[in-house]
């Protein structure tokens, strides 16, 4: 897990046996720090309160009705791009 800042959206990126994702960095229980937390099982977990959320679907493991924003992730070379539009 990392976190980074891209024109002023905080982002959450991991690499998930392999794939690299990218997703808002913001829990959207009390906009905890996504990248600041762990990928557990393939499931990010935010620091604050360990909600714990799908990276293959982006779901709430409890409240699949709660999903995180994901973003478009292309690879190039050793380059991470993220489409935040």
């Amino acid at each position: 897990m990392l976190q980074r800042e891209v024109a002023g959206t905080t982002i959450a990126v991991c690499n998930e046996k392999g794939t690299i994702h990218a997703f808002l960095g913001m829990c959207p229980h009390r906009n905890g720090p996504l990248g600041q937390g762990n990928l557990v099982e393939g499931c990010i977990v935010c620091p604050w309160h360990a909600w714990e959320f799908s990276v293959e679907k982006g779901e709430l493991d409890y409240n699949p009705g709660i999903k995180l924003q994901r973003y478009k992730v292309v690879i190039q070379g050793e380059d991470v791009l993220v489409e935040i539009a």
